[in-house]
């Protein structure tokens, strides 16, 4: 977040908080008034969500579960 952010007075809005730019590379988040910004997962983070969801999808087919995601089209 820039130097820019960290001189704000008081507790943040909506309003404020949608107003900023995108930052693709952060989770802006809002929490009882203060402005939360976290790193974007990195690629260790993205191959492990993977590979857990690898694991859960075949265990719950193996159980025979019914269990849907969502996928993007590539259309």
């Amino acid at each position: 977040m820039s130097a820019a952010h960290e001189g704000h007075a008081g507790p943040w809005t909506l309003a404020e908080v949608l107003a900023l730019p995108e930052d693709a590379r952060a989770r802006v988040e809002l929490v009882g008034g203060s402005l939360v910004v976290s790193p974007g997962p990195g690629v260790p983070h993205q191959r492990a969500s993977r590979r857990l969801a690898a694991v859960l999808e075949k265990a719950a087919e193996a159980a025979g579960a019914s269990w849907r995601y969502w996928r993007r089209s590539t259309s």
